[in-house]
């Protein structure tokens, strides 16, 4: 028998659900709501930030309702939060709460019948301005999140990467690809002094943000339910309630079954990453649920210089790449360490087990991390205070699917994120937003909001799992 495709119960605490949100359990009704016009199913950035944008839009335009499906009286679309565990506790709350496009990534962009140069310009360019979609809402909404502009270094320990990277990057430069210009190069004379990194060969310095992922998404839905909450409200939460199959009636509206009753839905978001193929099967193969870790540092007393950059230090092909996001506190969140278990598929791939670590050999990979890997950490008495499992959506190109599903007039998707989801998920809520409420398509509006035609949620790339 097929395992059916859920998040497991009692997932291990990361650190940044340490502190649970008043409204990590919340249920607004006793009742499961029979009805509703839309249904977004998970609660991390990508579902609250869709439900977010739903309710704003049909806020602004008075005919908009028309086209989102509105109750009786015009009074806007009813909208259904619903997510199988607590609030915000699956990839959104276990990542490493910075948003950045590596070098790496972009030097190495496949070759397709679209110019490399413009794409990789255009993947910048994206990225960026996910971090000023972040910022505004962070401060429109006065969102306590300790969200920060940065930079970030990429930073390599083999000399062989740093200057093949490197190459690459110069001939970029050299013919004048935009995205270089707000890159720069650091060579390895100066990298383990200005990175601290010990053994750095090279690194760039590239534009960043970063903040408490976890603090952001239920800080927005507090304000939400403020706003469109409360009884007769447009917006219903429903915690703690796995949705375990998505059929259609024969009057073609969506059926969401649970444990708790069915809701029976006009239109449904998709936000359910790497959990995906567990309500649609035409995602088995094409996102594949794939299991890491990561852990946060806490140093005995205060360290100095204080690290201010967040990082990406690349430890050759055989180890990969760690990710790091040093906190206001002090603190540090590490996350990485593939090469610890690479070599044993069934511990990661088409594994969504977060409820447990992996072995006590694989999790001694942050034991002295600090000491080891920082100048001036070595007498810190930096401790390993928590380390976790998160699960992410692993797609056959390393793109997201975004917009309708084909097949599915009532279905929108906003998943497969690959793990890189911080930099991604915000200007596409917005657009699955505007999909929904406007009645508009994926080739209707990426051009106009800046998405990348990429991401596009098609027959063509759902047609060949692999």
């Amino acid at each position: 028998m097929t395992r059916q495709i859920l998040p497991v119960p009692n997932p291990v605490t990361s650190y940044w659900l340490r502190e649970p949100h008043a409204f990590a359990d919340l249920q607004s009704t006793l009742c499961l709501p029979a009805h509703c016009d839309i249904a977004v199913i998970g609660a991390g950035l990508a579902g609250v930030l869709s439900a977010y944008h739903i309710l704003k839009k049909t806020d602004r335009a008075e005919d908009s309702g028309t086209e989102a499906g509105t109750q009786e009286g015009g009074a806007g679309p009813r909208v259904v939060l619903i997510d199988a565990r607590q609030l915000c506790s699956g990839a959104t709350g276990r990542n490493g709460g910075h948003v950045k496009v590596q070098v790496n990534t972009l030097v190495n962009l496949p070759d397709s019948a679209t110019d490399s140069r413009n794409k990789r310009s255009a993947f910048q360019d994206y990225v960026s301005r996910v971090m000023l979609e972040l910022k505004h809402i962070t401060e429109e909404e006065d969102l306590d999140c300790e969200f920060e502009l940065r930079r970030s270094f990429d930073v390599f320990t083999s000399t062989a990467d740093a200057e093949s990277t490197y190459r690459k990057y110069e001939e970029a430069r050299k013919n004048g690809e935009l995205w270089t210009q707000n890159v720069s190069w650091i060579g390895a004379d100066r990298a383990e002094q200005v990175t601290s990194i010990k053994g750095a060969k090279g690194a760039f310095s590239v534009p960043a943000a970063s903040f408490w992922p976890y603090k952001f998404v239920t800080g927005l839905l507090e304000r939400m339910v403020k706003r469109w909450g409360g009884e007769g409200g447009r917006l219903n939460v429903q915690m703690c309630t796995p949705v375990t199959s998505l059929n259609v009636s024969s009057s073609g509206a969506e059926l969401l079954a649970t444990h708790r009753g069915t809701i029976t839905a006009a239109k449904v978001v998709l936000a359910t990453n790497a959990y995906t193929a567990g309500l649609l099967p035409v995602f088995k193969g094409n996102i594949v649920p794939v299991r890491g870790m990561a852990s946060h540092h806490r140093a005995g007393g205060a360290v100095h210089p204080h690290l201010t950059n967040t990082y990406n230090i690349n430890f050759g092909p055989d180890k990969g790449v760690d990710y790091l996001n040093p906190r206001p506190d002090g603190g540090i969140v590490v996350g990485g360490g593939a090469w610890m278990f690479r070599q044993d598929e069934r511990s990661w791939k088409n594994n969504f087990d977060d409820a447990h670590l992996f072995p006590p050999d694989v999790m001694g990979y942050w034991r002295e991390y600090m000491q080891d890997r920082f100048l001036g950490w070595e007498n810190s008495n930096s401790k390993n205070d928590s380390a976790w499992t998160g699960i992410m959506g692993r797609t056959n190109d390393g793109q997201p699917f975004v917009g309708r599903v084909p097949g599915r007039e009532g279905v929108w998707a906003l998943v497969g994120f690959n793990g890189g989801g911080m930099a991604i998920i915000a200007l596409c809520a917005r657009v699955v937003g505007r999909m929904i409420v406007e009645g508009k398509g994926f080739e209707d509006l990426w051009e106009e909001e800046g998405l990348l035609e990429c991401f596009r949620c098609s027959e063509e790339r759902l047609g060949s799992p692999q």
